[in-house]
């Protein structure tokens, strides 16, 4: 039986293994079996001669195919092997009736006739960039924060992860699993840096805090003071006004004491005398019955003539003046002016003009007593000026 392989057809790469014929088939005789090694040697030689087709650059060279063309030169055949050489190469024993087909050696352990294909390549892991990129991220924002005054205290957090985040990404950086190993870096400084802010933003703050509370309470301190001493002074003035009060309501007192015992020293009985400040000395002498001797004005009936005496002294050292005090006011029992009787006589006196020191001076006047009111009568004599104006009330019976 002859297998005629054509010239012109590309050899497969991967060579199927010839169909074995059943155990039943026709046997081939000697002769057919050496026309079919020469057929298929001639198929060998012109496909050497033709352009060499694609081949799978991951199928080793078969014994059969040429070596590698010299530089610049036309490929070298290598010499042509038996065909039953690559059987006899791998210890397989060929079968008798099967065909020889030229081919690849299968690799050791390998059936013939099935391919040898070299592990497929794995790819490569994909880098693990995520923690570098999120610690730069996390960085620049924890340092934008720790710069704001209100929300330095929310730094912290993103500074410390961007930190955390930076460190394990520059380790995978160095176990060649992540490529972004400055931008982790880059996290870790940031981190570090909001978080150095942020604590001394925060140490700014708790001091400025710290100042003001101090600064509140110094001027809390200072208006207690203040306030004390205030309420001292206060009480101070309290005290000392009460005492000026109390000082005030004594001297009133006493001016009222004085004022009633000179009152009550101005109060006298017939024959007494009183003595004025400014040294005027004031006696009357007791009243003594008057009769008149000519009359200008007729004297009222049932009356008892009085005389009345007031004699004056200057015991002082200025001169006083008598302005005011030339006539004496005389009441009788029921408090009313008695009738006052003028005569033509030289004997009725008046006081008048100013008195030297120690110069003295006398007035003399009659009244007319009514007898129904002449159980007890006043004789008031004025002396001063203004609200130093006093007067000396002479008091008792008419007998």
């Amino acid at each position: 039986m002859t297998v005629s392989v054509p010239s012109d057809s590309p050899q497969p790469t991967d060579a199927e293994p010839a169909e074995v014929e059943p155990a039943d088939a026709e046997p081939v005789d000697a002769e057919s079996a050496g026309a079919a090694r020469v057929d298929v040697k001639a198929a060998d030689a012109d496909r050497a001669g033709a352009e060499p087709a694609d081949v799978d650059p991951w199928t080793p060279l078969d014994p059969g195919q040429g070596a590698a063309p010299a530089s610049g030169g036309a490929p070298v055949s290598a010499p042509a092997a038996p065909a039953a050489a690559p059987a006899e190469a791998s210890g397989q024993v060929p079968i008798p009736g099967q065909v020889p087909v030229p081919g690849r050696v299968p690799a050791p352990g390998q059936a013939p006739g099935v391919p040898y294909w070299p592990p497929y390549p794995v790819a490569a892991p994909q880098p693990r960039n995520g923690l570098g990129t999120a610690a730069m991220v996390l960085g620049i924002v924890g340092t934008v924060l720790s710069l704001d005054i209100i929300l330095f205290w929310l730094s912290w957090l993103p500074a410390l992860l961007a930190l955390i985040f930076g460190v394990i990404g520059m380790g995978y950086a160095r176990k060649g699993q992540a490529t972004n190993r400055g931008m982790a870096l880059a996290g870790v400084i940031l981190g570090i840096t909001g978080l150095l802010v942020s604590v001394g933003t925060g140490v700014v703050v708790v001091l400025q805090v710290q100042a003001v509370k101090q600064e509140e309470r110094a001027e809390a301190e200072a208006a207690r003071v203040r306030s004390e001493a205030a309420i001292q002074a206060a009480e101070e003035r309290a005290a000392k006004e009460k005492e000026r009060i109390e000082t005030e309501r004594k001297r009133i007192e006493a001016e009222k004491e004085k004022a009633a015992a000179d009152e009550r020293a101005r109060r006298l009985a017939f024959g007494q005398s009183y003595t004025y400040p400014d040294g005027l000395k004031v006696t009357m002498a007791p009243p003594e019955p008057y009769v008149p001797s000519e009359t200008v004005f007729e004297a009222p009936k049932n009356a008892k003539i009085l005389q009345v005496r007031i004699t004056v002294v200057n015991t002082g050292s200025k001169d006083v003046s008598l302005y005011g005090s030339g006539m004496p006011f005389v009441r009788d029992a029921n408090g009313g002016l008695v009738f006052q009787v003028i005569d033509g006589s030289n004997r009725m006196k008046l006081l008048g003009g100013s008195l030297a020191p120690g110069q003295e001076a006398t007035s003399l006047s009659a009244y007319a007593l009514p007898n129904s009111a002449a159980g007890t009568f006043t004789v008031e004599f004025d002396y001063g000026s203004g609200l130093q104006r006093k007067n000396v009330i002479w008091s008792g019976s008419p007998s």
